[in-house]
């Protein structure tokens, strides 16, 4: 981190780097420091890394087996960035990054010249439902002040954490590095009780480095170009300063009865076999190094957007990554351009099928058992696991959402016009898909909706 992070909309200025004085201090505090005591690193200690959508130059993949096999024992993931910006890999490298054995967390970058804190805590939590569970505690990630004042930023970054703590149960860690808390947040002692992971550059830590109150470090951010098997670039180094237990026993679920915590229960069933499919795709990208998008991420956020449970802007970037990966995964980097032509043009079929669906059962009047949807969807992968024995073989498909929008709504039959070429590839299915997805209205949590009888396929045009 501490440069600003790759975004999908087009910046008119270059943002600029934090350079290592800014992160060390003065070269005369530098020097200052050679004489002081040093925070001393456990040798238990345990090292990890944090990773964004930078860490996917061309759609690559990180493999996650090769991260554990380096000796990676956790991985921070980016999951959101103020009000706008969903990281696109944050749940397949979070669910991925599990099933290699790696603890996961995550990680919202602040914005807070730009936006409400509460709705940014808000934005955060929703999409840590999506993410891996049990998993480390959210992260205030916090390293610009955007021209707020030292007391209007203790004020944001106040409400920040008791909002996250009202929507997740769990007391929040927080990023930052000893200048930038020094000099924009008036070295404040108020949030000393909060788990610090501090950003510093060095081969050593001396005892000057930690900042606000804090007596230690519970995570270290050493080091921003690291090099890990398994991820394509530099990449930022951390220790724990724990063992193996004690980082196990930081990692819990979102708890039942908050907001994060029943949206995670509701999707519990799709992130189950989100599991074992991760485990398929992280044996392709260990072989190949082209990241696997997994189906059942897409149709979780779906479900959760549907539900008013997730951000609809989470579905726009999952599918473009979808598309973006086949793309990529079928040569469109210069190799045959044509197939990858035809996957993409694939998927944006699949989505304007779902979208049409979708905005059918709308126009019925009916309602989406969101949770009913994700019991049977994770049934069905199941039993299509347990029939092939194998991984892959029970993968959640369009198909199958489409005949359960058929079973539950009355809609027409979208299978078979996918399967008699009928449905042309709309390059807008995606937002059309998202707006649909938003006007639909969800059966409350615990309902239950019975299947209708589905209404007579439409005829073919001619």
């Amino acid at each position: 981190m501490l440069s600003l992070p790759w975004r999908r909309s087009a910046r008119k200025t270059a943002p600029a780097r934090i350079t290592a004085a800014a992160l060390l201090g003065s070269a005369a505090t530098v020097a200052a420091l050679v004489a002081t005591d040093v925070v001393p690193v456990p040798s238990w200690a345990l090292s990890g890394v944090d990773v964004a959508s930078h860490q996917h130059p061309g759609d690559s993949a990180i493999d996650w087996q090769q991260v554990k096999a380096n000796g990676q024992s956790f991985a921070f993931i980016k999951a959101t960035e103020g009000t706008g910006y969903t990281n696109p890999y944050f749940s397949g490298d979070s669910i991925k990054a599990k099933e290699a054995g790696i603890t996961p967390g995550s990680y919202h970058y602040a914005r807070p010249g730009q936006n409400d804190p509460r709705s940014e805590a808000r934005f955060y939590a929703a999409t840590l439902a999506t993410g891996a569970q049990p998993s480390l505690p959210p992260v205030l990630d916090l390293e610009e002040d955007e021209g707020l004042s030292p007391q209007q930023l203790q004020d944001w970054t106040r409400e920040w954490i008791d909002e996250i703590k009202t929507l997740t149960g769990r007391d929040p860690i927080i990023y930052t590095y000893k200048w930038f808390w020094e000099n924009r947040m008036a070295n404040t002692t108020e949030f000393s009780k909060y788990p610090l992971w501090l950003a510093y550059y060095s081969d050593t830590l001396p005892d000057e480095a930690i900042p606000g109150g804090w007596k230690y470090v519970t995570f270290w951010q050493k080091a921003d170009k690291g090099s890990v098997d398994g991820i394509v670039g530099p990449v930022d180094m951390n220790e724990y300063f724990g063992d193996d237990a004690q980082l196990k026993a930081l990692s819990e679920d979102l708890p039942s009865g908050t907001v994060a915590g029943d949206t995670a229960n509701a999707l519990e069933p799709v992130r189950q076999v989100a599991g074992a499919e991760a485990n398929v795709a992280n044996e392709i990208e260990h072989a190949t190094g082209v990241d696997v998008p997994m189906a059942s991420d897409f149709f979780m956020v779906l479900l959760g957007v549907i539900g008013g449970r997730l951000p609809a802007e989470a579905l726009l970037t999952q599918g473009a990554t979808q598309i973006e990966n086949a793309n990529a995964a079928n040569g469109g980097d210069g190799g045959d351009v044509s197939r990858a032509t035809a996957a993409a043009q694939n998927i944006l079929r699949a989505y304007t099928a779902l979208a049409g669906a979708l905005e059918e059962f709308n126009a019925n009047g009916n309602k989406i058992p969101v949770d009913q949807l994700s019991s049977v969807l994770g049934q069905q992968k199941a039993a299509g696991v347990a029939a092939e024995g194998s991984a892959g073989a029970g993968t959640i498909n369009v198909s199958q959402v489409l005949t359960l929008l058929q079973q539950y709504g009355g809609v027409s039959d979208w299978n078979a016009r996918l399967r008699n070429g009928e449905v042309k590839p709309d390059p807008d299915a995606l937002q059309k898909l998202d707006e649909a997805a938003k006007a639909a209205s969800a059966v409350e949590q615990g309902g239950a909706a019975a299947p209708a009888t589905p209404a007579a396929p439409a005829t073919p045009a001619q």
